[in-house]
């Protein structure tokens, strides 16, 4: 086993799955390993009961991630995922586990203050939440024209909101794991930097934000998606070479 290997968990987005990260696993980092995590009622797990608890839903991915015990590792959250990680954290808190959590990374995130104005977006009506998910280019065609499909993904995207509304309404800690963030410049929900690097309120080891060309899903574009993941590797050798 290579002592530099670092799993690292990515959270998915509200309506995703963990397959937006299957490609990742395909790029060769030398000391990441890409572990994609499934919410309950998303993708592979598409039987098992929708969680709007993010308590539960935290506690769940505590313990998948204890079933890789024996590596150190990152959290990586995208939009929804980012904010998710928070109570990720304060699960790990009281378990065995959190001196094994290196990094933790924000994506497409603003922080808390900065996106007050998001709350409530599970009471929509179905119109306007594809109004607002079509603001971030990625909502499928396949989806928008079969009515089936689109009351079963509405279903999931209302359960993700409502979700994120609750992870809006709570009070942050800080935490003394590093965290840096990255977003697309294009983002329609970033205007300004300073919302990203508004987390550093959050830390006492704040690593910075990092501009990629691109808009929400900036990372869909294979060249920003390597720049990323290069930019993570080489800021999870720094971290191993200031412990050793």
């Amino acid at each position: 086993m290579n002592k530099d290997q670092h799993n690292m968990f990515c959270l998915p987005p509200a309506g995703s799955s963990a397959s937006i990260y299957h490609s990742w696993k395909k790029i060769e980092v030398k000391n990441i390993c890409i572990q994609p995590i499934e919410y309950s009622g998303h993708g592979l797990k598409i039987n098992e009961p929708l969680l709007d608890d993010p308590d539960l839903l935290a506690r769940q991915i505590v313990e998948e991630i204890q079933h890789y015990a024996e590596l150190p590792f990152i959290l990586f959250g995208h939009s929804v995922g980012g904010g998710l990680i928070w109570k990720v954290l304060h699960v790990l808190e009281t378990s065995s586990m959190l001196h094994q959590l290196k990094l933790i990374v924000i994506s497409s995130r603003p922080e808390h203050g900065y996106i007050q104005h998001m709350r409530y977006k599970h009471e929509l009506t179905d119109k306007k939440i594809i109004d607002e998910l079509k603001r971030y280019n990625n909502f499928p065609d396949e989806i928008l024209n079969n009515p089936e499909a689109l009351a079963f993904f509405l279903r999931i995207i209302r359960n993700d909101f409502y979700l994120s509304d609750q992870l809006l309404s709570e009070k942050l800690r800080k935490t003394e794991v590093p965290v840096m963030t990255f977003y697309g410049k294009n983002d329609p929900d970033i205007p300004d930097k300073i919302m990203m690097d508004a987390w550093q309120q959050h830390t006492d080891n704040w690593l910075g934000s990092v501009e990629l060309e691109g808009d929400h899903f900036y990372f869909l574009n294979p060249a920003e998606r390597i720049k990323m993941l290069e930019k993570i590797s080489q800021t999870v050798e720094k971290l191993t070479l200031n412990v050793t």
